[in-house]
């Protein structure tokens, strides 16, 4: 018997229970409203679920949630059970539930009775799953398995396209206006720039392997390996000592770890010459790892920031300078899954807790970096944030303040992951200096995520930091007069919807391919998508790339 699985289930129960005994009538309710069609389940449940779903709602709200609750936990906590032997027919045809099962026992796949049950207390617990929660503590999703129980939910049903309630989020970023750091300087005017693009998660596990990938960045390079910096997020290590892909223990964050192999072609094949390497699963396999990871980037040549092997290495920041332009490129993460940095060791990742609120995040290492930062003369700062929830397609309300006050601190722009979606930008203004972009999440760019609607769609950005000269005023006589000044602006502002294919080929192996969303749009068939995914396209292109990243959308050059 597995006792974390035992005492999960255990602490679920009473949660259900707690919720029941106040909220039973409403519970009921709600039921009802599913099981009529007034309420609508996910659009990604298949025909079979949606029957299966509708019978189940039925049946709760006309036997009553608790005492099914009731005479349910003794069986869900059977050695059998917890093996993954569910009696169906035993329980359903129980003499203290009158008529017949309200599905057909026999035939029902563990998977699938897997599935209706998240759905159902998704439904009971309706506004804790059905909407981003504010939070009032320490983020603890590593060891708290009822918000394992949203992830599952978010992951298979609903990439939340909502805001927390009455934060007007939705409305602070459709009005958002990008089009003035859209516009291209012409080369003609000689003015100093240097080009940067980036894109999302690299998490090269599952099927995402050398004899998968052959093509994988074949579509894109033309948008995202052409600039001066091409950077993204290396979301795992990357150590041949230890096991290559996804282990999972009972109970235990997944631990992520990426093939030598893989990680070459993201700098062979995708030009990546910046990493950022400050994730929540930096610390997955130790900090011997994590020392192995940076001995394979410094042998790459390819720059990082976010971890280190010192303390001297920490404060070292990384600046990229091309054309008199001098750019810093710093990296920090929320949260380190329930690891922790050996005390002595605290330099190997740049760890912020931005998700936090009670205690707040510290910024004493951001403005360290800053600080460091311009001692060295530089002109932009940009910080790669690893933060948010994974699976919701808004930033909270505490992470969008962390935005702002990371500008506060000195940071030019901050481009962010973490969330497995993609969301929304924002320009935060500042005094006497261009507003600050911020991205709060590009979404997934190599990662496997095949059973989520909304990961499929991600984008990659380029833009400019370019020189600008400002003539002081003409006044008769001053001291000022024909004197410019130097300053930098972001600007060329471009972006790309990619659409992440996972293709499934008759042998068994895969195709996995980082591919431009309108090509796929255009012809569906020809990039082995299957008739679900076919059916999703309309609502990423109309729901999810034209509302919620509307800002970007909006200004794209790439989209037809």
């Amino acid at each position: 018997m597995n006792a974390y699985l035992v005492d999960a289930l255990r602490e679920i129960m009473q949660a259900l229970q707690k919720r029941l005994e106040v909220h039973e009538g409403d519970v009921v309710a709600l039921f009802r409203r599913v099981e009529t069609g007034e309420l609508r389940m996910p659009e990604v449940l298949s025909f079979q679920e949606i029957e299966y779903a509708l019978a189940l709602f039925g049946w709760v709200a006309s036997v009553g949630p608790r005492k099914i609750l009731v005479n349910i936990q003794p069986l869900l906590l059977k050695p059998k059970t917890l093996n993954g032997d569910i009696a169906l027919g035993v329980f359903f045809n129980d003499p203290a539930f009158a008529g017949s099962p309200p599905i057909p026992c026999d035939c029902i796949d563990k998977r699938t009775l897997i599935r209706l049950t998240v759905l159902i207390v998704s439904y009971i617990f309706y506004d804790e799953f059905h909407y981003p929660q504010p939070e009032a503590g320490v983020y603890d999703i590593a060891v708290n398995p009822f918000q394992k129980l949203k992830w599952l939910y978010r992951y298979w049903f609903n990439q939340l396209e909502v805001a927390e309630k009455y934060s007007g989020l939705e409305a602070v970023f459709s009005a958002q206006n990008l089009h003035h750091l859209s516009i291209k300087v012409p080369e003609v005017t000689g003015l100093a720039s240097l080009s940067i693009s980036c894109a999302g998660d690299l998490l090269a596990v599952d099927a995402l392997t050398p004899e998968n990938t052959s093509h994988l960045f074949d579509d894109i390079v033309d948008f995202y390996s052409t600039t001066d910096i091409v950077s993204a997020n290396l979301e795992s290590t990357v150590d041949d000592s230890k096991e290559v892909g996804r282990t999972q223990s009972s109970g235990q964050p997944a631990q992520m770890n990426t093939s030598k192999k893989m990680f070459n072609k993201f700098i062979a094949e995708a030009k990546i010459n910046f990493f950022s390497t400050a994730t929540n699963h930096s610390m997955d396999w130790g900090d011997d790892s994590v020392v192995a990871t940076l001995d394979v980037l410094k042998k790459s040549k390819a720059l990082y920031a976010g971890t280190a092997a010192s303390k001297a290495e920490q404060d070292d920041i990384v600046i990229y300078e091309k054309n008199g332009i001098r750019v810093a490129l710093l990296s920090f993460t929320m949260d380190l899954n329930g690891y922790k940095t050996p005390i002595d060791k605290s330099y190997l990742v740049n760890e912020v807790r931005f998700n936090d609120v009670d205690p707040a995040p510290d910024y004493s290492l951001i403005k360290r970096q800053v600080k460091e930062a311009k001692d060295k003369g530089v002109n932009w700062i940009i910080a790669y944030c690893h933060w948010g929830w994974e699976f919701e397609m808004y930033p909270h309300v505490n992470v969008r303040q962390a935005a702002h006050d990371i500008i506060e601190c000195g940071v030019d722009t901050i481009l962010g992951n973490h969330a497995h979606v993609s969301q929304p930008s924002e320009l935060i203004s500042r005094a006497d200096k261009q507003d600050a972009l911020v991205v709060y999440s590009f979404g997934d760019f190599v990662s496997y995520h095949p059973e989520s609607r909304n990961s499929k769609i991600s984008y990659i950005i380029k833009f400019d930091i370019v020189e600008v000269k400002l003539a002081l005023p003409d006044v008769h006589d001053s001291e000022t007069k024909g004197i410019c000044l130097n300053t930098y602006e972001l600007l060329g502002l471009d972006a790309l919807p990619i659409y992440i294919v996972n293709e499934k080929l008759a042998d068994g192996r895969f195709n996995c391919r980082v591919v431009k969303f309108y090509d796929v749009l255009e012809n569906p068939d020809g990039y082995g998508l299957t008739e679900m995914e076919k059916t999703q396209l309309p609502h990423l292109r109309d729901k999810v790339w034209k509302d919620i990243l509307s800002p970007l959308s909006s200004i794209s050059r790439q989209t037809r």
